[in-house]
This record gives C-alpha cells, sequence and structure tokens, in this order.
C-alpha cells in the first residue's frame, strides 16, 4: 500500500477533510500551527502533527472554493465603513468650525 502524499497547507486554499470545507488562512511553522476558517465562518488552529496525520490518513484532499463563501468572510456589518452620509452627518457638520476667528499672521 502507498502512502498518502503529503498535500502543503498554502495560504488561500480550499481543502476538505471529516466531511468540513475550509480554507488555510495563516500558517506559523515556528509555533507549528495552521489557522483554518471554515465555510461557516469559524475559525480553529491545528497543530502541524494533525494536519500531517490527515494527510496520511487520506481524510484531507484539496477543495474548489465553495460558490458561496460569504459565510467565511469574517466581515460584520459594523466593520464596514460609514457612508458619506452618516460618516459626518449633515454636509454642514464637516466644516473645521473650531478654527473661525483664528489669525494665522499673528
Amino acid at each position: 500500500m502507498t502512502a498518502a502524499p503529503r498535500i502543503e497547507p498554502v495560504i488561500g486554499d480550499w481543502f476538505r477533510s471529516h466531511e468540513s470545507t475550509f480554507e488555510v488562512v495563516a500558517v506559523d511553522e515556528r509555533d507549528g500551527t495552521i489557522e483554518i476558517q471554515h465555510h461557516d465562518g469559524s475559525l480553529e488552529e491545528l497543530e502541524l502533527d494533525e494536519w500531517s496525520m490527515r494527510c496520511k490518513a487520506g481524510t484531507l484532499e484539496r477543495a474548489e472554493q465553495p460558490e458561496d463563501y460569504s459565510g467565511a468572510l469574517d466581515s460584520e456589518p459594523e466593520d464596514e465603513p460609514p457612508s458619506a452620509d452618516t460618516a459626518f452627518g449633515t454636509e454642514g457638520s464637516m466644516r473645521a468650525s473650531g478654527l473661525e476667528g483664528l489669525d494665522l499672521f499673528e
């Protein structure tokens, strides 16, 4: 019986293991960890040894990026930049009124 090939954990690549699809988001060889983000958005940290065991067991395989992977994006509505209408209120409030009466040549 031949051994399963070693699959390198490449950041941005998608994989499938134990019926779960996930993306590699970070690899820290110094700490011996791989951070993955599942299709539903949850994060998990795997030890490099665990990754190797999944490769050897044949339970880890490359996968295509899901069509709808928005659940994996770490974006909350409050993370989005404010629009011009809501950033400063009305247009008049964008003026630097605190500088009125300042004489720069005194």
